[in-house]
């Protein structure tokens, strides 16, 4: 009955030849810094406005110390179904032979659109350009309009904070702010505008440039989902005019979309209102976003 043993011998004798092996083959696998400068400055003298770079896989954060500043870098686990406003072009920075990745980032972005060009080598790095085929040109992005909007919590006004955004009357988590959130297992940039049970929040602008229609996204942050038993509301208003509303239901993470025909107001401004309303007393960690498009 040795077999079994030697059996077992050569089994971690191979794991071992196997760890050793893939140790070593690391540093050919991941990029240089003399990698990562020649692709920025290709990135750098070919990238326009409207472009973007997208790191594959995510975690190579690395690149951003690289890649030049006036470009968005976007290193997300998944493309299919994100936005990426305002984008026409994405060079998409893979590490092809990094350790245990799939691919997955790549193949979603390249499905999105044409790309341009055979990919390009730089060590252990490749450069490919795509672009997009239905890019979402934003005409205005509420969240970087909060500064000039009109806040108020049950017809109370809410000043402005000292650290920017609106402080409404209440406890201090009545507020109303644009940050970056983790939403979804992603970074929103949004709108954090908690509700308060019985009191609506209305978040007014006054001069928005309208197009064909006004898109977003609501959600609720972090396990505050499961909090409660009742829905959070946003009501949206065009110039007055009710478009419809959209809800961020408790027990459920998610960054649910909603989108509000505005053709009839296309190449006119006029004031935008969110109201945000929940019957549940608990506090909600409640965000959205909204944008204005034009033609495709």
């Amino acid at each position: 009955m040795r077999w079994p043993a030697a059996a077992f011998a050569l089994l971690v004798g191979a794991l071992g030849a196997h760890g050793l092996w893939f140790q070593a083959t690391i540093p050919r696998r991941l990029p240089t810094e003399a990698d990562w400068r020649a692709v920025a400055a290709a990135v750098a003298r070919e990238g326009a406005p409207g472009d973007a770079a997208a790191l594959a896989p995510w975690w190579a954060e690395r690149g951003r110390l690289y890649l030049p500043e006036r470009l968005p870098v976007l290193a997300l686990p998944g493309y299919e179904g994100e936005d990426l406003a305002g984008v026409r072009r994405v060079f998409l920075v893979e590490l092809p032979e990094a350790p245990r990745w799939d691919g997955r980032e790549a193949r979603e972005l390249r499905a999105r659109g044409e790309v341009a060009g055979a990919p390009r080598r730089f060590g252990a790095l490749r450069l490919t350009r795509v672009d997009l085929r239905e890019p979402l040109l934003p005409l205005a992005f509420l969240p970087d309009l909060l500064e000039g909007a009109e806040v108020t919590l049950g017809g109370r006004p809410c000043p402005a904070g000292g650290a920017g955004g609106f402080r409404c009357p209440g406890p201090p988590w009545l507020r109303v702010a644009a940050e970056t959130r983790e939403i979804a297992l992603r970074p929103r940039a949004c709108i954090l505008a908690h509700p308060a049970a019985g009191a609506p929040l209305r978040i007014r602008f006054p001069r928005v440039r309208l197009g064909r229609a006004l898109r977003g996204h609501v959600g609720i942050i972090g396990e505050a989902a499961y909090d409660g038993a009742a829905p959070v509301r946003l009501e949206v208003a065009v110039a007055g005019r009710p478009l419809g509303a959209a809800e961020a239901s408790p027990r459920r993470l998610g960054w649910q979309g909603f989108s509000f025909d505005t053709a009839g107001l296309a190449g006119r401004e006029a004031a935008v209102a969110f109201t945000v309303t929940s019957a549940d007393p608990a506090r909600r960690w409640f965000c959205f976003d909204a944008m204005t498009v034009g033609a495709r």
